[in-house]
């Protein structure tokens, strides 16, 4: 017993994080819980131990010292708890001092280890940082267990269950700080496969958004990699995701978008050798299954390739689908500042663009959409480089592209062509941006002077008080406009042509004596 629960307590040291207040805090309340004496009836049977752990509640608490993954309490808490450290505390104090226990693990976060760990780039390239635990062989294994008969009686507690596991096995992270984003990596990587092959056993097909959590954990763990130099040992991990990785293109799945996004962020942000894409890509094209999936991750490829013609010919094969992924491509390629290139791939993808709008059942989706890909692509910067396209892009997917175009026209000074825009959309004064007609009025009255005799004859159709003092005010300001163009004549003759039409509408007569438009 001796020797299993000091290699026990060996590994406890590796997996607890002193720089974790989760992992601190578990610490402390294990050790107050045993310090109190309310762990009792405990029993040891090779190599599991059990005890009874006194709390609000009491609990059962079951150690198995070869395999701490298949500890366990009656408590709701997933993954390591107090009560399983207060038996732990309670158990060691037999064989060791638990006092010497907890400070050579607070060691760990000490300031001479953290001086020590602090090194530069350089020295991580030159020096084979060792792994934890016994290489990512080990890793899967854990993973495995962990999902292995997971209890899921239905779909509705699907998500719950499945993150428990995955916030489980991170709190088994590594302690050197270089390795934790990629271990973060492997579990949500191996989440996402295990939760796929779940779904996929039990007919599971409404669990989007347990599979979009994971997804932002890859994403997060792919940046938190970016942001250091990767050392040599960590080269038979990205060697094993890489060949790995290739399987979520052909397996049975309910989410193929997720599955080849997915593969498609790993070579984005992972896989950034030449020579490893150059392959992938000759791998794809020899594919003898042309699937929607591999033909996605042969564009992908083909674009981080610089293979435009490969890219641009597989675009044709697919369908409107295609419009989420293009996301990726843009981003890219606008990184890159490859605008020539951006170009080509926002021509082809028009008539899906076209097509995926059709789609979409409300205005604000559209909208929206829109939004999102004028974001992507950067339009503010395309348009410096290829403002044809651009105009082009903008007069195509109008009125759901007017808010950019509408910004790009006053921007590029086309004030013509920005007046003509509010009548082609049939906006009004009151819905057209203030300071961007005040500075259409400004660089040139007389573009704006239509504008306001639109929107005061409209007005005066109403035939209501409120439309009729409405109009007073854009009289006002037609006005003033007339007036710095020194065509005053012009404005006594529009006004008095005014007036005689509306003869018949004396309240507006009246508020127009108001305005002192008129004398009394």
């Amino acid at each position: 017993m001796k020797a299993q629960l000091q290699a026990y307590a060996e590994k406890l040291q590796t997996y607890l994080d002193p720089t974790s207040d989760t992992h601190q805090k578990l610490v402390q309340k294990g050790l107050l819980l045993y310090r109190q004496q309310l762990v009792s009836k405990k029993n040891f049977s090779s190599p599991i131990f059990t005890a009874k752990v006194q709390d609000v509640t009491p609990v059962q608490v079951t150690l198995d010292l070869e395999n701490p993954e298949n500890n366990h309490c009656s408590c709701p808490q997933e993954g390591i708890c107090r009560h399983q450290m207060a038996l732990f505390f309670s158990v060691y104090n037999q064989i060791g001092s638990v006092f010497d226990w907890v400070q050579e693990w607070k060691k760990n976060d000490s300031t001479f280890a953290v001086l020590k760990n602090m090194k530069r780039g350089s020295d991580l390239l030159e020096e084979q940082t060792s792994a934890p635990l016994t290489g990512h062989d080990a890793w899967i294994n854990r993973f495995k267990k962990s999902f292995h008969n997971i209890d899921i009686p239905n779909e509705y507690v699907f998500e719950e269950r499945l993150k428990s596991v995955y916030y489980r096995l991170i709190e088994f992270s590594p302690v050197e700080r270089e390795w934790k984003p990629l271990y973060q990596l492997f579990v949500a990587y191996y989440s996402i496969k295990a939760a796929n092959e779940l779904s996929i056993n039990r007919n599971f097909q409404t669990q989007d958004s347990f599979f979009s959590f994971m997804m932002q954990e890859v994403e997060d763990a792919l940046k938190k990699l970016s942001i250091s130099v990767q050392p040599f040992a960590f080269d038979p991990y990205i060697a094993f995701l890489r060949n790995d990785c290739t399987a979520l293109l052909t397996l049975n799945t309910y989410h193929s978008s997720e599955m080849v996004e997915l593969y498609m962020i790993l070579w984005s942000h992972l896989f950034k050798q030449t020579i490893w894409r150059k392959l992938e890509l000759e791998r794809l094209e020899s594919d003898s299954d042309q699937n929607d999936r591999i033909l996605l991750a042969r564009i992908h490829l083909a674009i981080l390739c610089g293979k435009d013609e490969i890219a641009l010919q597989t675009l044709k094969g697919l369908n409107r689908n295609i419009i989420y992924f293009s996301q990726y491509w843009f981003q890219h390629l606008q990184s890159q500042k490859a605008y020539s290139r951006l170009s080509k791939y926002i021509t082809a993808m028009i008539p899906f663009i076209s097509d995926y709008l059709s789609t979409l059942e409300s205005n604000f989706d559209r909208y929206a959409f829109m939004r999102m890909f004028f974001r992507t692509v950067d339009d503010s910067a395309l348009s410096d480089h290829n403002p044809v396209l651009m105009e082009k892009i903008y007069m195509k997917f109008l009125p759901y592209s007017y808010t950019q175009y509408n910004e790009y026209l006053i921007i590029k000074q086309k004030y013509r062509s920005w007046v003509e825009l509010q009548h082609l959309t049939g906006k009004d004064i009151d819905s057209i941006d203030k300071l961007k007609l005040e500075t259409v009025a400004k660089a040139d009255p007389q573009l704006a002077m239509p504008l306001y005799h639109d929107s005061i004859e409209n007005l005066l159709e109403n035939r209501n008080r409120d439309a009729y003092k409405k109009s007073v005010k854009y009289l006002k300001k037609l006005r003033v406009l007339y007036k710095k163009q020194k065509k005053m004549q012009m404005w006594e003759s529009y006004f008095n042509d005014l007036l005689l039409k509306t003869k018949r509408l004396r309240a507006f007569h009246e508020e127009c004596r108001r305005g002192k438009l008129i004398d009394a």
